[in-house]
């Protein structure tokens, strides 16, 4: 997912807990698309799948792009960046919807919210940022709420929880990629030519067999596509009313989103392993925004 472009707040417009609600809810439909694809792809190619939501979200997407002045917001000026925004979100989006066919939708969501941790630790080669010893600290204490979150998979499923690490991993590079491409690309044009690559390479996967989808099946897949990309606008829309390091503190809240939906469809009830580890991952992605606040501040 793009990093939406932080637009100017004037004194009208500086509505903070509008902001916050924009982003609890744009988070919540951005899990609930999770959460519909987990209940198609047992039956369906994560390829036919990851097109016809594609077909969907682009509906709330060009709403975006025609707000932001229409064609000419995606105008882009480096190829390379944008070809680098789009394989660092084609594989990843791939391994992490197979993953989701494996693991439980809250340890997916959860072991991916590790993603603010390794952004941080790539910050100084990115960006030339330099890094203090509180914030490695809070890197290690994540880390370590993420190894407690392997237990309760248990053996049958501990490899697969490496494939939302790596999407975690990869998501980080992206958003670190996204943040230099905003200097001369839209945050709409890296949206929109991200998210036409991962259906063009959903669409290609069709000679290896796509399954008949029947009117269930659409039904999930739209509320998917819509899911996705309403949640994209609802956050970008947060943009508008509050400060972007504040409202990234509330994109936490996917977690309590995914724990909600996880036991809602499949009844998964998190143990003590779980809220113990999902705990320390939450404080110390927080004390890692509230640092960045407080030095750039």
């Amino acid at each position: 997912m793009s990093e939406p472009r932080q637009p100017l707040v004037d004194a009208r417009e500086s509505r903070p807990l509008k902001g916050i609600f924009l982003t609890v809810v744009g988070i919540g439909c951005i899990t609930f698309n999770d959460a519909m694809m987990k209940l198609i792809i047992d039956d369906h190619p994560i390829g036919e799948a990851i097109f016809v939501r594609g077909l969907f979200a682009l509906v709330p997407i060009a709403f975006l792009v025609r707000r932001a002045g229409g064609i000419r917001s995606l105008k882009f000026h480096d190829t390379a960046v944008q070809l680098w925004c789009v394989l660092l979100l084609v594989g990843p989006l791939f391994l992490y919807i197979f993953s989701l066919r494996l693991l439980p939708l809250s340890i997916a969501t959860i072991i991916f919210f590790t993603n603010p941790l390794f952004v941080t630790l790539l910050a100084p080669w990115f960006l030339d940022e330099r890094v203090g010893w509180r914030r490695l600290t809070a890197v290690l204490v994540g880390f370590a709420g993420a190894s407690l979150i392997v237990k309760p998979v248990g053996d049958a499923f501990s490899w697969i929880i490496v494939g939302p690490l790596i999407v975690a991993l990869l998501s980080g590079v992206r958003e670190l990629v996204v943040r230099a491409a905003l200097a001369r690309e839209t945050s709409e044009s890296l949206l929109f030519y991200s998210t036409m690559a991962v259906m063009l390479t959903g669409l290609a996967t069709a000679p290896f067999g796509w399954v008949a989808l029947s009117g269930t099946d659409l039904i999930l897949l739209a509320a998917a596509g819509l899911g996705f990309g309403f949640g994209i606008y609802l956050m970008t829309d947060g943009l508008r009313y509050g400060d972007a390091s504040l409202l990234s503190l509330y994109k936490y809240s996917g977690i309590i989103w995914a724990l909600i939906l996880g036991f809602l469809l499949w009844r998964e009830v998190p143990d003590v392993w779980t809220l113990s580890g999902t705990g320390l991952i939450i404080a110390s992605g927080l004390y890692i925004v509230y640092r960045q606040r407080h030095i750039t501040a």
